[in-house]
């Protein structure tokens, strides 16, 4: 996917410059002679994590640890899904930074108030954009280390502990290791030796890392997508207010020079305000299936996770936090960009009928009442068309899943 159009922009108006250099270091735009990478990383997370855990199971008869390893599973498994999935939209990715570039391009390309309003505007945005990204980046570097460092501890903790025959001091327990996650590794007995626990140990921080650059694709690149389809309808806006400052048009007292030239700048906002609905329509072609994975599967990861937070207190409860931040920081953000894309969608139209449109002539009121009935569509992404998601959404998810822990913790209490 080559990305000349869209670099041709200043370096302050680029868009997502961090999210494309991760995506392009890791084969899925740039040169097509790299993809190679991402299928050596997705194959290789998919050796070490998901196959084993799907196909030879968790490996252990402890409730606490069964619930554990799935709940790992469903996180792992939708963060691999969704990232495939995006694999066939990037031809829709490459039109949308397109239609942004052209976007900013109109909004910037000259030197006037409402220009340097929308250039500062799209530069302030960009800079807390690259902040964000960059938190999450280091979050996400740290996360594999936190994974597998408790583990290790409790694991030398155990060792230095027991005696040569394998048995602590009372010969009452047997030796058995701590694992980052619950799970089997094609046959090896990595919970009791030394060696294959080493190993293990090794193979799956490289492993946890690729989940982590995985991660840092998909979330920032997906909430990043909406902030700026909701960035593009508050330059619509900035526009639209300032054709409140030109002369009505076509009056008595007006030339054809004052009509045409008002006529122009309508015409321009007009299309500015389509290419923003296009750009809106390509963001839901390429989220919409992520996202609605991420929402059913953080109902049955958050579920898990309060059951084994309720009975478990201990240094795993590290691992399943640093999932379980992952997956809200997501989901809230989906659902937060959600409302304040529709919400910046609907105020264009607003923005529109506080103009005095009765001052102008019938064929600039008919550009208007474009761009107010377009503004009245429901605008959003939704999650696979099955709703479009919102802050409420957030909260109907958090009160479900507390519904099913509810219930399930009520079945294992009488188990």
């Amino acid at each position: 996917m080559e990305l000349s159009y869209h670099r041709s922009l200043p370096p302050e108006l680029q868009i997502m410059p961090f999210q494309l250099r991760c995506m392009e270091l890791i084969g899925l735009i740039g040169p097509k002679g790299r993809f190679y990478r991402f299928v050596l990383a997705f194959g290789w997370g998919t050796f070490v994590i998901l196959l084993p855990k799907s196909v030879l199971g968790i490996g252990s008869s402890e409730l606490d640890a069964i619930i554990k390893g799935f709940a790992e599973l469903l996180f792992e498994g939708n963060l691999f899904i969704a990232v495939a999935s995006l694999v066939p939209k990037l031809p829709l990715v490459k039109r949308l930074l397109h239609v942004l570039s052209e976007i900013f391009r109109q909004a910037t390309h000259d030197k006037h108030d409402v220009k340097d309003h929308c250039y500062s505007l799209i530069c302030e945005q960009n800079s807390k954009i690259d902040k964000f990204c960059k938190f999450y980046f280091i979050y996400c570097c740290f996360g594999p280390f936190v994974f597998c460092i408790p583990a290790m501890v409790t694991s030398y903790v155990r060792y230095f502990g027991i005696t040569n025959n394998g048995t602590n001091a009372n010969g009452s327990e047997h030796l058995r290791f701590e694992l980052p996650m619950e799970q089997e590794f094609y046959w090896l007995p990595i919970r009791t030796n030394f060696a294959c626990y080493h190993l293990f140990l090794a193979l799956s921080l490289s492993a946890y890392c690729v989940c982590s650059y995985m991660s840092v694709i998909k979330v920032s690149t997906l909430l990043i997508m909406i902030k700026y389809c909701s960035l593009v309808y508050r330059l619509v806006a900035i526009r639209i207010r300032e054709l409140g400052k030109l002369p009505p048009g076509r009056k008595q007292d007006e030339t054809d020079e004052d009509e045409r030239t008002k006529m122009m700048m309508v015409k321009e906002v007009v299309e500015m305000h389509e290419k923003a609905l296009e750009a809106t329509d390509l963001v839901e072609k390429v989220i919409n299936i992520p996202i609605a994975m991420q929402f059913m599967a953080c109902i049955l990861f958050w579920c898990m996770t309060m059951v084994y937070v309720s009975t478990n207190i201990n240094l795993n409860l590290f691992n399943v936090m640093v999932l379980f931040w992952l997956s809200l920081i997501e989901t809230y953000g989906y659902s937060y960009l959600g409302t304040e894309l529709s919400e910046d969608a609907k105020a264009v139209g607003h923005t529109v009928y506080d103009l005095p449109w009765y001052e102008d002539s019938a064929q600039l009121q008919r550009y208007y009442r474009l761009m107010i009935q377009r503004s009245q569509q429901n605008t959003g992404v939704t999650a696979a068309k099955f709703f479009i998601v919102g802050i409420e959404k957030f909260g109907k998810v958090v009160n479900l899943s507390y519904s099913y822990y509810l219930v399930l913790k009520d079945v294992l209490d009488r188990l």
